[in-house]
């Protein structure tokens, strides 16, 4: 049964990103419960938790809630290394290629999948989407893009391929940097998933082209983990509510805008989902950074924010 000790991923089945945490979890081999969120707004027993943040998925440790798979994937590492995901000399790259799998890489996955969805795609769906990204989701204009994001998407993906191809070269060619899976390889994963998911045929036809990507993408697939235990949000948020956050060193080193351990920001993403999580400030440095919130539902939680990628401003 879920704990304060456990860990807890609040996600839905087809979000793309939370298959990076799933993916990392079972390379792992770690024991995890899941609470299954709706794909959509609202989401109340999972706001008391964040503050607001509505991009998915999240992890949550007792009181300690973990906001972007960034961050979420570095306290996975640092908690529980003994199966390391790190490549040594490599260090720093798999953050790289996670900034241009879920941006440009994404956003010709996102056309392509709702281009081919267009006619079925639910009102209330687009108007959550609408509300988190702040533009229009528009269908009917990725449907007219589609071909040209397909012709992207090939592109993108070939270049796993080349990367493996040179790897056989060097005796390795298993996964992106060498022998053994890492987060780069959960990265670059990410898209080949989503898209093999959704739009399967487009999928395979560029597999097809790209034999050691389609070896490596198998591999990755079959990795074998432990079965998530269910549990409901009203679990997990009482199972925070009743722990106490992980003590944390009350530092703002090297912080670049002064702020000082108890000066109440606010954090938000930079570029979609941007919902200002007001809080008092635990700590800072260059990759992170905690807030501690306080509220009825959930008592004091410390939530946590990658640094690059998220804006920081004071209250």
């Amino acid at each position: 049964m879920a704990d304060a000790r456990s860990i807890i991923l609040h996600e839905y089945p087809t979000s793309p990103f939370a298959e990076k945490v799933r993916l990392t979890l079972k390379l792992k081999n770690l024991a995890y419960s899941r609470v299954e969120i709706p794909v959509i707004m609202p989401r109340p027993d999972l706001m008391p938790l964040t503050g607001g943040y509505r991009r998915t998925p999240v992890m949550q440790i007792g009181a300690d809630v973990y906001c972007d798979t960034a961050i979420i994937l570095r306290e996975l590492e640092a908690r529980f290394a003994t199966v390391s995901l790190r490549t040594p000399g490599h260090e720093g790259l798999g953050q790289m290629v996670a900034g241009w799998a879920d941006s440009r890489w994404f956003q010709s996955s996102v056309a392509i999948i709702f281009g081919e969805r267009a006619d079925t795609v639910p009102e209330a769906f687009k108007k959550d989407r609408e509300a988190l990204s702040g533009r229009p989701f528009d269908t009917e204009g990725m449907k007219r893009v589609a071909p040209m994001m397909r012709d992207q998407w090939r592109a993108r993906l070939m270049l796993i391929e080349e990367r493996l191809q040179a790897g056989k070269g060097a005796g390795a060619g298993i996964y992106l940097i060498g022998a053994k899976p890492g987060f780069v390889d959960v990265h670059a994963y990410m898209n080949v998933w989503f898209m093999m998911n959704t739009v399967p045929e487009f999928a395979n036809e560029c597999l097809e082209n790209a034999p050691l990507t389609r070896a490596w993408y198998d591999r990755l697939t079959e990795t074998e983990g432990q079965e998530p235990e269910t549990i409901t949000s009203a679990e997990a948020l009482a199972i925070g509510k009743a722990a106490a956050p992980r003590l944390v060193s009350a530092t703002t080193k090297s912080e670049p805008q002064g702020f000082s351990p108890g000066d109440p920001v606010a954090v938000a993403p930079d570029d979609y989902g941007q919902v200002w999580v007001e809080g008092e400030l635990v700590h800072a440095d260059a990759q992170r950074i905690i807030l501690q919130r306080t509220s009825p539902e959930a008592e004091t939680i410390h939530v946590h924010f990658p640094r690059a990628g998220f804006l920081v401003r004071r209250v």
